[in-house]
């Protein structure tokens, strides 16, 4: 079962993020017992139905601020988790044919507020629609769900799950070693917890 609800928000109401305090094993991150190898420099696994992903996207953008700790061309590479919600195995579909289509960044609020905010994602064809106001037709998706690029890519982030032994969401990996905690990271803001867990991230990937 992924873990999702008030325990996630935890960690947004505690002490301001020092930078200069040491990062410890134990305390902002820990160690992989299989590392993965070949796996991209941070991925973050998340789900359309975790309410604490949402929060990810709106007040607490995490992903923005670790783009920005990455080399440049390098972003945070995201995958969607099947297990959770009634729509799960479609969304995921969605989210490979959004990364394949380059449209990620166009539908991802969009499919998060569908679900969180308005909760009318109530079929197939609503995530259509989400798509078609991105310029992508029912006609372009339909043919893009029978691509064996997107075929492909649900497959990847079917494995990705099992390798890193997903089990919470948002969940993020650095270079395929290290998985964050972010309870482990204190702040009293928004902009002190995404500072906080980009620094985490710039040193891990120095290790």
């Amino acid at each position: 079962m992924f873990k999702k609800g008030m325990a996630a928000f935890m960690l947004f109401t505690l002490f301001s993020f020092d930078a200069d305090s040491a990062v410890r094993e134990g305390k902002q991150y820990s160690v992989l017992q299989q590392p993965v190898a070949e796996a991209p420099k941070v991925i973050e696994f998340f789900s359309f139905y975790c309410g604490p992903c949402y929060q990810f996207t709106q007040r607490y953008p995490v992903s923005e601020g670790i783009n920005r700790v990455l080399p440049a061309g390098e972003k945070v590479t995201k995958y969607h988790v099947s297990a959770m919600g009634k729509r799960g195995n479609e969304l995921t579909e969605a989210w490979a044919i959004a990364m394949v289509m380059g449209k990620s960044e166009a539908v991802e609020k969009p499919l998060f507020e569908s679900v969180q905010k308005t909760k009318n994602l109530g079929s197939a064809s609503d995530i259509k629609a989400i798509f078609s106001h991105a310029g992508v037709t029912p006609a372009e998706y339909e043919s893009a769900q029978n691509s064996l690029a997107v075929k492909a890519l649900i497959a990847k982030q079917e494995a990705a799950l099992q390798q890193f032994s997903v089990s919470g969401t948002p969940s993020f990996y650095v270079n395929g070693r290290y998985k964050v905690n972010n309870s482990g990271i204190n702040a009293d803001t928004p902009e002190g917890y995404v500072a906080g867990f980009a620094e985490v991230v710039s040193y891990l990937l120095k290790q």
